[in-house]
């Protein structure tokens, strides 16, 4: 069977393949994929174009990949380095979808080619004042999940509007992101100072508060810490190092306003809770929607996306709010909270061919813990243990919430595979560098099971060195998957060097 596969050794369409992978990969990176993800993509195009002995590294900002025909070959080598990171889940989608159609065999690979160098160049889904309005509904929607008054709303989806508008006018003069997070926390401890002004008994303290959650919710903490438990340490030091340093961006900004507010005599403590009720449950759940919809519209979410993803973000609220209320641990809920949106948001990309990505960021946002950073930064100016004890346990909430999502997507990666029922999984699942042949199995299922389904699911995906060569006929026709196994000195190999490296592990 395998010695049936046709290899191209072609150079022309070993560079054509080459450069479809390289594309793919390049754009899920930029977008926000996790190293896993991105790996098992280009492996999967790869693949199925019936490359084997494939390598690929990906790092922060770069993606590599290499192949070797064999022991007396070249070894033939390409990297490509990501462009500036954004948060642009049509993009996102776009590619994901070429690289679906291109496994399925919808799509030929000039095709695909010529339909991935186009993404970049496509003009983004929702102009500038919709993006700028997405992200102001979403600060007026936080500020209501805290039971703001109209004007706290008001000034929050004000300001939320305004820092977005001057990060966006920061990047086009090409300057650092860390100045556009100071300059935005600086910009809602004004806005707070304003509703002190104009109303001394208003809570204006959750306006920062809210304009936090809309500056963090962009964050890569969550594939950062994705890549971190399974395995991709160097692009996970890399994306909690741009975390960390954006993170510390808003602090400056805020104690700089804080400082200003001081000077002047303005009150914008934290005063505000929301006890649990019927009320205050159907207030988080509005609230939720609020926020799902507008960083929806502000991270380009396709329309057809939008609602589910303001759904996604509304349970999860609401979760999180029902088990604190009830259990008064915030960070348990959010945690919970947390899994399930993983669990959700992976199995529902799935099923309507969408980047889990989306809906994933979408429900963490109502589990951020602004309020704790904001009690932390507070605390900093009387009293330094009670600061940095609200700081830790806001890192805490935000550990709770990534390990969380991600234990969520890890798990549902490894149930799809037994209700799919299309043949070829939408999102590889997530895995570490080195998977097993076992590991392939999980994606695949057992031969039994695929037997009993009727349909095979395909992952084209072993996460090694050496590949799976797959050609387009095998998506026609499910039972040559039966006979998908290496030949038996392949297999016997296999066993000895991973026998050798069990042994080297302590």
């Amino acid at each position: 069977m395998w010695d049936d596969l046709s290899v191209p050794t072609d150079s022309a369409r070993l560079h054509a393949v080459f450069d479809l992978a390289m594309r793919i990969g390049e754009g899920l990176l930029t977008n926000g994929a996790a190293a896993s993800e991105v790996t098992a993509t280009v492996l999967r195009v790869t693949s199925s174009s019936g490359l084997r002995n494939v390598s690929v590294q990906v790092t922060f900002n770069e993606v590599t990949i290499s192949y070797l025909a064999d022991e007396s070959a070249t070894p033939f080598t390409r990297v490509r380095s990501a462009g500036e990171r954004t948060q642009d889940f049509a993009r996102l989608a776009a590619f994901e979808d070429i690289s679906h159609q291109y496994l399925s065999g919808e799509l030929p690979l000039d095709e695909a080619r010529h339909r991935a160098a186009a993404i970049p160049q496509r003009q983004p889904l929702y102009r500038l004042v919709l993006v700028v309005a997405g992200f102001a509904v979403m600060g007026g929607a936080a500020a209501l999940s805290f039971g703001a008054g109209s004007l706290v709303v008001v000034a929050a989806t004000l300001a939320a509007g305004l820092l977005i508008a001057a990060a966006e006018l920061l990047a086009r003069w090409s300057i650092p992101p860390f100045y556009s997070q100071a300059l935005g926390g600086l910009v809602a401890v004004a806005a707070a100072i304003g509703v002190s002004a104009i109303d001394p008994t208003e809570n204006s303290s959750i306006v920062v508060v809210s304009c936090l959650i809309v500056q963090l919710a962009g964050l890569s903490s969550i594939s950062a810490v994705q890549d971190a438990v399974t395995g991709w340490y160097i692009t996970a030091a890399g994306r909690m190092l741009e975390t960390l340093m954006l993170t510390v961006g808003i602090v400056v900004g805020v104690r700089a306003g804080l400082l200003a507010a001081e000077a002047i005599g303005a009150d914008i403590s934290v005063t505000a809770s929301m006890p649990l009720s019927i009320t205050t449950a159907l207030v988080v759940l509005i609230s939720g929607l609020g926020m799902g919809l507008g960083y929806g519209v502000g991270t380009q979410t396709p329309p057809r996306l939008l609602l589910m993803a303001a759904l996604v973000a509304a349970g999860s609220g609401l979760v999180s709010h029902l088990i604190a209320g009830t259990l008064h641990d915030r960070t348990v809920a959010v945690g919970v909270a947390a899994f399930l949106t993983g669990l959700v948001a992976t199995a529902l990309a799935d099923r309507v061919r969408a980047p889990s990505l989306a809906f994933v960021m979408a429900g963490v946002i109502p589990l951020v813990p602004g309020s704790r950073i904001y009690r932390g930064l507070l605390g900093l100016q009387d009293d330094l243990s009670v600061g940095i004890s609200e700081l830790l346990e806001a890192a805490q909430i935000a550990i709770a919430i990534a390990a969380g999502v991600v234990l969520g997507q890890l798990i549902s990666s490894r149930i799809m595979p037994y209700f799919r029922r299309s043949g070829i999984a939408y999102t590889p699942a997530i895995s570490s560098p080195f998977t097993t042949m076992r590991r392939r199995r999980l994606s695949l299922g057992t031969r039994s099971m695929r037997r009993r389904r009727g349909t095979a699911v395909i992952e084209p995906s072993t996460m090694t060195g050496e590949m799976t060569a797959l050609s387009p006929a095998l998506f026609e026709d499910a039972d040559l998957l039966d006979d998908l196994e290496p030949p038996a000195d392949l297999v016997d190999r296999d066993r000895g060097e991973r026998r050798d490296e069990d042994e080297e592990v302590p």
